[in-house]
Formats: structure tokens, sequence, C-alpha cells
């Protein structure tokens, strides 16, 4: 009888402290994002923070593209390792019953059906109608590709044929050419400076080869293959389209960052580099120093959020209030080093978030030069209005931290909000407005309810733009909006999507600016573009005249000249056209010793008071510089009081058990 109470004791204890914490998770975790009351914000035009890419405002292939104004779109299926160029075959992976067929081009008519590349004849047909300027091939690197049939073996992939190109190629010979893809893909649509193939993808997540085709991929990529494939591969790109882009490794997750889900590998190399990032830069300028040209011009990677609500369901595919209000803060993970996530990957490997910072920092460590690439991301919600507000966060992010192209890949085939959040950057209006393509400073003093994002175009103060953001689910949120400026802005017209309806819409405009400053309110869950009517401010220009020559500042007018930026709105991406007879090499042809390489960039990061040399695991986020409680950077509050309530729970049944046992045995005494 003793045993079976104690047994209900600690039982009915530990039910009562989950019980509690099943409560109290939702209740913090719903909390630590309560809304939040007036904000301040402070716009400075004069602080010109950097060019703003065309390109990050993309999209994959795979999507509804209709209704939507993007610069950018790429080849993204799951099929896609084992797309057959050749013969348009490929194969479904094996949670789909490794299928072998021709899937990718079954909208076209049964006859058309095996002409070569068809697949990529469609992105480019479908980037044309939606005028879509820049245009991504994926490219096979797995070894093996889809025969034409279900019984036949898979067939050889070779990197360069070394040999004379064929304008219809041999379907019978058991082998595909990479390198007379990309000539043939050339020879039809143009060289990329041409308005060609824009850029080409190493593949697509090769981590994830051996789950989705064990039948070609029967072992786990290492490191060391990975490298020597990416590098022939993208060296036969280089040698047929020296001005297109290539992009690598597109590599998917936190873990695959770290080891490409390849641990026991990861092993040899770990002692030498913090993650596989730094390993991925490091043995790619290597090869384009030995190769004579730049062969990666965009480190590329793909990034779903891993983020969880209250109950650790992932919010990608969740719609309820607490993943909503979880997810609109979900893109905190790219750039904020005070944010921590809710999801177990996140805790686990702290060191490496926020991901933006960290990746630069790989980035200037081991191959100066590389253009960062988030191909593939998306916070889920693209029918609510939180995923509207967390990707018009997550763009309005890439532009500040300088991404270099970005396409979105929903996982709904409802993306309504989605393309609202893209819209409200490049065709606000309906009439192609865009945002500036110029960042100017912003900023709305922390508050995590709201976001503020600035723009000019060129270097004209008078054509400034701005998007606010507001995250409450409730209240709606005042902003005292502050603008320091050479320009002199009376009125702004209004934009906005919001919880009531994914549609862009305008709203009243603003009149009551005074001395560059006024109060905007800002609905519950709503997304604004600010499009502010400026002139140049003649009491400046006035006061300039009267500075001698040698002393006077650039005083920016509504005429002044633009920069060149301005063009590549529609102009589609390429390596420049002048350096295109040395490959768009960025690296000399005669190979320089690593040694020195590495040297001269550890030198220009390390601190010039530190006396210990930086070593080659230098990838280090701002989470880690953080020393006041490194346990408040990596533990989530919910998870504290979930081990506390449960560690409190166990001693009191112990303490009940313990007073049990002393009673009984007082009494049994008597």
């Amino acid at each position: 009888m003793k045993k079976q109470n104690r047994i209900i004791a600690v039982i009915c204890a530990v039910s009562a402290a989950a019980a509690l914490c099943s409560e109290s998770v939702s209740a913090m975790l719903s909390s630590s994002y309560r809304d939040t009351g007036n904000v301040e914000i402070s716009i400075n035009t004069i602080d010109i923070a950097g060019r703003i890419s065309p390109y990050i405002y993309g999209i994959n292939a795979e999507s509804d593209i209709s209704g939507v104004t993007v610069n950018a779109v790429k080849q993204s299926d799951m099929r896609i390792s084992s797309y057959n160029w050749e013969t348009n075959y490929s194969n479904s992976g094996s949670g789909n019953g490794s299928e072998n067929s021709l899937a990718l081009v079954e909208s076209y008519p049964g006859e058309d059906q095996q002409t070569p590349a068809l697949y990529t004849d469609n992105l480019m047909s479908r980037a044309k109608r939606y005028g879509i300027p820049s245009k991504y091939v994926t490219l096979q690197m797995m070894g093996k590709v889809a025969p034409s049939g279900s019984g036949s073996p898979w067939e050889n992939v070779v990197f360069s044929k070394n040999d004379s190109y064929l304008t219809a190629p041999d379907t019978s010979d058991g082998t595909v050419y990479m390198d007379e893809y990309v000539s043939f893909l050339a020879n039809r649509y143009g060289y990329a400076v041409d308005g060609g193939i824009n850029g080409y993808f190493l593949d697509c997540e090769p981590e994830n080869w051996f789950t989705r085709f064990p039948e070609a991929t029967p072992e786990r990529i290492a490191a060391e293959p990975l490298i020597s494939r990416s590098a022939e591969l993208a060296d036969a790109v280089k040698r047929i389209d020296p001005t297109a882009l290539v992009y690598g490794p597109s590599i998917s997750g936190i873990d695959a960052f770290i080891n490409i889900k390849n641990p026991a590998d990861w092993e040899k190399y770990r002692n030498d580099y913090s993650w596989f990032i730094d390993y991925y830069l490091d043995k790619m300028k290597a090869a384009s120093y030995k190769s004579g040209k730049r062969l990666l011009d965009v480190l590329d990677i793909h990034y779903h959020t891993e983020a969880t609500n209250g109950l650790l369901l992932p919010i990608i595919d969740s719609n309820d209030a607490l993943s909503n209000n979880v997810r609109m803060q979900a893109p905190r993970i790219l750039w904020d080093s005070s944010y921590t996530e809710n999801s177990t990957t996140a805790i686990m490997h702290s060191q490496y978030i926020p991901l933006i910072p960290t990746l630069n920092a790989s980035i200037d460590m081991y191959y100066p030069g590389t253009k960062l690439s988030f191909s593939e991301y998306n916070f889920g919600g693209g029918d609510n209005v939180s995923g509207g507000i967390a990707a018009a966060d997550a763009l309005g992010i890439f532009a500040e931290y300088g991404v270099h192209m970005a396409c979105m890949r929903p996982n709904t085939s409802d993306i309504s909000y989605m393309k609202s959040a893209i819209n409200i950057y490049t065709n606000y209006d309906g009439n192609g407005s865009r945002f500036g393509n110029t960042l100017v400073g912003s900023a709305n003093g922390g508050d995590i309810m709201s976001s503020v994002y600035a723009a000019v175009t060129g270097r004209d103060e008078t054509s400034l733009k701005t998007v606010l953001i507001n995250k409450n689910q409730n209240s709606p949120k005042t902003a005292e909006i502050k603008i320091t400026s050479s320009a002199v802005f009376e009125s702004a017209e209004v934009y906005s999507f919001d919880g009531g309806s994914s549609e862009i819409t305008r709203r009243d405009d603003i009149s009551d600016i005074e001395n560059n400053s006024f109060s905007f309110e800002m609905e519950p869950l709503s997304v604004y573009m600010l499009v502010f009517d400026g002139r140049v401010n003649e009491d400046v220009l006035k006061e300039d005249t009267d500075i001698p020559d040698s002393e006077q500042t650039d005083v920016i007018s509504s005429e002044s000249t633009v920069s060149d930026t301005e063009t590549t709105e529609t102009t589609p991406e390429h390596v420049e056209a002048s350096t295109y007879s040395s490959a768009g090499t960025s690296v000399p042809a005669e190979e320089e010793p690593e040694d020195t390489l590495l040297s001269e960039t550890v030198t220009s990061l390390q601190d010039p008071a530190d006396e210990e040399v930086i070593g080659t695991s230098t990838a280090v986020s701002a989470a880690e510089a953080d020393e006041n409680d490194p346990e408040e950077r990596s533990v989530p509050k919910a998870v504290k009081v979930i081990v506390s309530v449960l560690v409190a729970a166990v001693v009191l049944a112990f303490i009940y058990v313990i007073i049990s046992d002393r009673i009984t045995s007082i009494k049994d005494k008597k």
C-alpha cells in the first residue's frame, strides 16, 4: 500500500507540473510577444546605408507567379537533382515511390515532352511571360540522373565532355554531360550578359541526396567529394559562359550548415573550421586560384523556419494564433543577437545565430567578395497576414544586410499574403512603382512589435519611401516619425495590406507633416508603404552658396545624378561583360599562396589590442560576444521555467513520501 501511495503521489505531482508547464509555456510565449505601445521612428536620408540588390525580390519557379512582381525566378523542384536534361525524365524520390517519369514537363503536349532541356524552356517561357529579368537553372551534380524508363539503370553524369558539343544530345550513350547542357542553353538563349540564363546552382540540397535518391547515392555525401564535384562543375560552367554567376552549395537548415548532415565525416574537419560553411568557402577559394578564375560567385543557402509554437509544433505548417505570433518574430533569427528562437536546432547551436552576420563573417574570413543568397526561404503563413508580415520583414532584412539574391519558396498553394509582401516593395500601386534602390538609415528604438525600412532612388533624398510594419495582434500603434534630411517633406501617399485583406490598397494620404515630423497610426497586423512627396530645401541651397567652393559639401537635389544601380531594376544579373575575357574572375590567374591570403584576412579582422592570433575557426556570431550571461543567450525562458517546475514537483513528491513514511512509522509504533 505504501509503494502504491508513493507511485500515485509522484505521478500526480509530475502530471500537475506538466499541465502547469503546458499552460505556462503558452502564456509565456504569448506574453513574450504582447502588443506594445507607441513607437518613435527616426529616418535619416543623409545616412546612406548601401545599395539594395533588386534580386532579393524573387520566387521559385514551381510557385504560382501570377499577380506578383519579381526580378528573379529559379528552378527548385524536389526532383531537380535527378533531372535528365536530354530526355526530361526525373525521379520522384524515395518518399514518393522512386518513379521515373516526365512529371517536370507534363504540361507540354506528349510529342514535345522529350525535346532536350524542355524543363528549362518552361522556366524561360514563364519568365518572359511575367517579365522576370533574371532566370536561374539548377545543374545536376549527384553523379546520376533518371533513366528513360522504370527498369533502366540510372544514367551517369559527367561534368566536362572535352569534345564537340552536339546541338541534339546523344540519348543512347547512357551519359549526360553538364557542360553540353550549359552550351545547349547558351546557344539557345544567349549568354547571361545577353539575357540568357543568369546563374547556375550547383545542384540542390546535396545533404539530402542520400535520403531522397538512395538508388543513385547509397551513402551520405562527404565534404571532400562535394568540394571536388562543385569545383569541377563550376569550372565547366565558367568555360562555357563566363558571364553567368555560380551559386552553391544550396544546402538547407542549420544542421546542414554545420556538417552537411554527415557528422561522422565532419569529425575530420571540426577542429580546423567552425562549420561546413567555412570549409566550403575556403576550399572553393583554393580551387578558384588553381583554376585561375572565380568558381563561386554567390554563397547560397536555403532557410525554412524551424521555429515552433508553445506546443512545440512547427509554425511553418500552422496558422493558430500562437504560431502566427511566433511567425512574425521568426525573421529575427536572420539578424538579431537578442532573439532566441524556440527550436531545438537554434538552442543547440546558438553560436551560429544570428545567421546573416555569421555567414558574412565566414565570407569575410574565407572567401572575401563572395555574395550571399537565400535562394529558398519561407516562414509559413502564405494565406495569413502573419505570413505577409514575416515575408515583408525578411525582405527588409535582406535589403538592410546586403543580401544579393533571395527567392521565396512557399509550402502552400495559397500565397496571397506572401505575394503582397513582395509587391509592397516592387509594385505597391499596381503600376510598377517600387521601393528605392538605396537603403538609408532608419530605427524604431528596438521595438520588437514593429519594423521600419527606408530607401531612396540613387542618391535623391526627395524620393524617400518607407515600409512600416505593425506586428501588434490587437492594438493599433502610433508611430512618431522624425525625418532627418536635406529635403523637405510635406505629404505622403499611403499603401497598405492588413488582416482584413491581402490586397494592397491606397489609404488616406498623410498631409500634416511639419518640420519633417508627423504622427502616423498603424492598424493591428498591417504593412504600409509611405511614399513621400519631397522637395529640395531651398534654405539649405541658399546657405551652401555662401560657402567657399573648397568647403562645400554635396547637396543632393531631385536633379542630381542617379547611381547606375537604378538601371539594374530591369537588367538581368550577370558577371560584368568587361571581365568575361578572364571568366569574370576576381582572383589572379597566377595561384597565390593560401597561407598569405589567410594571414592578411586574419590580420584585417583582428583587434589590435588582442595578443592572441585568431585561428581558422573565426565565424563568431554576435551571440558569442555577449559575456554578461551566456545562459540567458542560449536557453529560452520557457525552457527554464519548465525545468524549474518539473524539478520542484519531483522534490515536493519526495518530501510527501518521506513525511508519509514518518507518519506511518509513528502510527505503527503506537
